[in-house]
């Protein structure tokens, strides 16, 4: 005893029985909690270590087969062929504003060439700039023949029905610029020029606007053109055309 300094035969402080059993039966279970906490810590990362392992397994055999998946679904989307130049062959009825009283029909034929800019990389819009050559003739109420050349610049954006195909309907609208070289009045055998400084105006500017349809390198247009009102400038040409073009 630490008190009296006897043996444990010492009936003032000998520990109770009952105490010591109950000392030894919570130290015996802390014991036992200790060894099935560390079972199950042991467990635990045994048990993270497999998914790790698998993990790593399974990376080494699928990725290859998911970033495939992957890419087939972000693929982009195929791109239709794009030309940047154009010939193009023009009939067109048109009417002539002679003076404040008189319109003449004539019938024409434009040669042209133009070149498309592509201004949206991701997007089927153009600007087009060009220049072409247009005779035009009429027998109704005088005999003329006319030769103009023409600077049309439009802008067009495609519209494309099917994504596999290169079949497109485009609409345009723009403006051109118009310079008469010759314009001639016939009667018999004698001719007249029609221009001068009291004849027709040799410059002048219209617009235009019309649609297309593409088939892969050719296509098929219709439009509209009218110059802008200007009462002091002869002639005022409206017309309405059809085009059929090649693209390279």
């Amino acid at each position: 005893c630490i008190a009296c300094h006897h043996r444990w035969h010492c009936c003032t402080h000998r520990p109770d029985k009952t105490l010591i059993a109950h000392f030894l039966s919570t130290f015996i279970q802390y014991i036992q909690a200790m060894i099935t906490t560390r079972k199950t810590m042991a467990m635990f990362v045994m048990f993270c270590l497999c998914l790790s392992a698998k993990a790593q397994f399974d990376d080494s055999y699928d990725v290859e087969e998911w970033t495939l998946d992957f890419e087939e679904e972000e693929a982009p989307k195929p791109q239709h062929k794009e030309y940047k130049n154009t010939l193009y062959l023009q009939y067109s009825p048109s009417r002539y504003q002679i003076n404040d009283n008189s319109r003449v029909k004539f019938d024409e034929f434009t040669l042209g060439y133009s070149r498309n800019i592509q201004v949206l990389e991701e997007k089927p819009f153009f600007v087009e700039a060009g220049a072409n050559m247009k005779f035009s003739w009429t027998q109704n109420e005088i005999d003329a023949r006319v030769l103009t050349f023409r600077i049309p610049i439009n802008v067009i954006y495609k519209i494309y029905p099917w994504k596999e195909k290169d079949y497109a309907i485009a609409p345009f609208a723009g403006a051109s610029v118009r310079a008469i070289a010759m314009a001639r009045e016939y009667s018999g055998e004698k001719s007249a020029n029609l221009m001068g400084d009291e004849g027709w105006d040799a410059f002048q500017v219209s617009w235009q606007a019309g649609i297309r349809f593409y088939l892969n390198r050719y296509f098929l247009g219709v439009s509209y053109s009218r110059d802008f009102h200007d009462t002091s400038k002869y002639p005022g040409i409206r017309e309405c055309g059809v085009h059929v073009g090649y693209c390279f």
